[in-house]
């Protein structure tokens, strides 16, 4: 690449820190980008509640982070933006109201000045639609988390509401961008059927990660586990995740078969590790234990002895499949849980149901011990690398679309 080319990804929320899957995909994303030479800005329309707290931020409508050579955020403190992303999440409301003012161009200046400025525009997901304006000309891709229509009919309210109104904006998505990133087979399979000129590549761009982000410092396992009362003959088995309504209804599940099995668990020494917002708060129940949010993941990965994917609804790819995968960590998984990968049940991961859960954490306890399982975590990191790592992923997307050339 001669000449680095400017690329702005416009957000409809705050990406860094990441706190959850879809932060840390793009996060990810633009993160590989920067490092293969793209300046990268991205543009959040949005901050987060205590943003606007922060003493000044009144009299600044925006904030500039540096985050890595190449990668730099800009986030909107405008009140506007903000309390409407409030008030839709109060009144459980999607982000309709974000599509329709975008779409209207009745954005920031900021923004309008950034699209000016760049080679290569990014929306971060169907609800960040083109900007009408003298930009409209150059290269604007879509970079898909996954079906957004089909969460939206596993929810309720306003949400399930507004499915068939997405799943048009979603079938309109081939015509109105240069191209589609794409996170698994579904999604590329519905984009490239709703393309009637049969142009778009829609090249796949899994939900990979930074290998080198999961690497904890030394003595992080045995720090977590002395902080969180587990011996090195307990089994911890660690369920990250967000408040994602996927997340919230496995959660549940989790606690019923806590409750039903409170005796085996406590006879096989076995723990259940809720890592991150799904929570709100830090919390011990039986076998159950919650962290809250807290400010990174990886010592606690460390700490864990497996991977816990119990997701059975949602759409895409769960990024925290690939995060068990770089922190080189066995995985125990429902089939949909890894929907999106390429592993192969039994030789790759522990595969179960709702109802097979017990067995399956019989088969982890009796069949090989956690040093075995590392091994064997190991061996599949190494098989399946290709397909995790985040830098060779978007390479290989972007090398089909020209306008990255």
């Amino acid at each position: 690449m001669a000449t680095p080319k400017n690329i702005l990804l416009i957000s409809g929320f705050r990406i860094f820190p990441t706190n959850t899957g879809g932060h840390i995909r793009t996060a990810s994303i633009t993160r590989a980008l920067a490092r293969m030479g793209y300046r990268v800005l991205i543009y959040s329309l949005a901050a987060r509640n205590g943003d606007y707290n922060v003493k000044g931020s009144l009299r600044s409508p925006f904030r500039v982070e540096h985050i890595e050579p190449n990668l730099t955020e800009e986030t909107h403190l405008g009140l506007g933006y903000g309390l409407m992303q409030t008030i839709g999440r109060r009144l459980k409301y999607p982000r309709v109201w974000q599509y329709q003012l975008l779409q209207r161009a009745i954005v920031p200046a900021r923004l309008k000045q950034h699209l000016h400025e760049a080679d290569i525009v990014l929306s971060d997901m169907p609800w960040c639609p083109r900007v009408r304006g003298p930009w409209m000309h150059k290269p604007w891709f879509l970079l898909s988390h996954n079906l957004e229509y089909r969460l939206l009919e596993q929810g309720d309210g306003h949400f399930k509401k507004s499915a068939p109104w997405m799943r048009a904006v979603e079938t309109a998505a081939p015509q109105e961008f240069t191209d589609i990133l794409a996170c698994a087979e579904e999604d590329q399979n519905f984009f490239r059927a709703c393309d009637t000129s049969g142009a778009r590549k829609v090249p796949i761009l899994r939900g990979g990660v930074d290998p080198h982000s999961y690497v904890a410092a030394p003595g992080s396992r045995e720090r977590i586990r002395t902080e969180l009362g587990i011996g090195e003959n307990d089994h911890l088995l660690v369920f990250a995740g967000s408040t994602h309504g996927p997340n919230l209804e496995a959660l549940a599940a989790l606690q019923e078969f806590c409750r039903a099995e409170a005796a085996f668990l406590q006879r096989e020494r076995v723990y259940f590790l809720m890592l991150g917002s799904m929570c709100p708060n830090a919390m011990r129940e039986g076998a159950l234990i919650a962290t809250g949010r807290v400010p990174e993941v990886v010592s606690y990965f460390a700490a864990a002895d497996a991977g816990l994917n119990p997701i059975t609804s949602g759409s895409g790819a769960n990024v925290k499949i690939f995060e068990y995968l770089a922190a080189r960590l066995p995985i125990i998984s429902t089939h949909f849980g890894v929907r999106g990968t390429t592993l192969e049940p039994d030789r790759d991961f522990l595969p179960y149901t709702h109802a097979t859960l017990k067995t399956a954490i019989e088969r982890f306890i009796r069949e090989k011990t956690h040093l075995q399982w590392r091994d064997q975590a190991e061996e599949v990191w190494k098989r399946h690398r290709s397909s995790c790592d985040i830098k060779e992923l978007v390479r290989d997307a972007i090398a089909q679309l020209p306008a990255f050339g």
